[in-house]
């Protein structure tokens, strides 16, 4: 039995019927196979959302390999810590090369032209082990700046180089966890703060309470004794005297000349004040990235 002779048993209304029907399915096929993409698509989607999320989240990246996995999960977890309790961006980077660039600008451009960096002022640092130059350097950025100051990186510097050249780099990661968990729990150096306009940490003027209440009591004693020694001489409790200056004066003018004969010039050397270069001062010196972004920090070789 073939299909003309099928449709041709069919009455006319029948077989229209039946060719409708079939057309429906075929568009129903379609529209089947559509649906089914798009639900394939709607559980690829939040999986790919994970992904990028994660790679977001990233904040160790050791191009060197000098960590273990255990520790590059232990570094993310703490660096998570720091983000959330202090408002602070950690990265660490660890390469064979830094392309020929200064360490401190090789930092600063991977930390500003990868999005790091927490609030307007994209507060953070960035931590660099560079194992080709044997070098290795704190980049920081935004308020960061202020409370990581020169003394501070100096310490930290001083705390850090005997695991480097130990080659235990995971105790270098570590301590430096320590320090820069410290140093944010101080807050900016007494006196200073970041200025979001300039880059740069600023030494703040103020006055404190206890110089207030010194010139409150001096200014009040001076006051007083103004005060009632202007009264009595008003009121002419004093006796008053009165010196004969008419009499007792007296005027003699003489000539006197000077000649130079000869000029005496005396040299000394000032010399410079010695640098303090682990004291407790709370500038920090900057400079500014490719980016146009200012940074602090300071490193050293190991």
């Amino acid at each position: 039995m073939n299909d003309s002779y099928c449709w041709n048993c069919c009455p006319s209304w029948l077989a229209n019927s039946i060719r409708g029907v079939f057309a429906i399915l075929i568009k129903k096929r379609h529209l089947l196979t559509y649906l089914l993409v798009l639900l394939g698509l709607s559980f690829l989607l939040p999986s790919s959302l994970v992904s990028a999320e994660e790679n977001t989240s990233k904040r160790v990246y050791d191009e060197a390999n000098l960590f273990t996995p255990k520790e590059i999960n232990s570094f993310e977890k703490e660096i998570n810590q720091i983000r959330e309790t202090y408002k602070t961006d950690v990265v660490i980077y660890t390469t064979l090369s830094t392309d020929g660039k200064a360490p401190k600008d090789f930092a600063a451009d991977f930390y500003d032209y990868n999005g790091f960096g927490i609030g307007e002022t994209k507060d953070g640092l960035i931590f660099l082990i560079d194992m080709g130059s044997r070098k290795y350097q704190t980049v920081t950025t935004g308020n960061t700046i202020a409370v990581i100051n020169d003394s501070r990186i100096d310490k930290m510097n001083g705390h850090l180089e005997d695991s480097l050249r130990d080659q235990r780099y995971g105790d270098t990661i570590e301590t430096l966890f320590s320090d820069v968990t410290s140093y944010l729990k101080q807050g900016p150096a007494k006196g200073y703060r970041y200025n979001p306009e300039t880059g740069q940490s600023e030494k703040v003027r103020y006055i404190s309470a206890t110089k207030i209440i010194i010139a409150l009591v001096v200014a009040s004693i001076s006051g007083g004794l103004f005060y009632f020694r202007v009264t009595s001489t008003y009121k002419l409790k004093k006796s008053t005297y009165h010196y004969p200056y008419r009499n007792q004066s007296e005027v003699n003018l003489t000539d006197s000349q000077s000649v130079k004969t000869a000029d005496f010039v005396t040299t000394r050397h000032i010399p410079k004040p010695p640098s303090n270069s682990g004291g407790g001062g709370g500038g920090s010196s900057t400079f500014t990235g490719s980016s146009g972004t200012s940074h602090g920090g300071g490193g050293g070789s190991f």
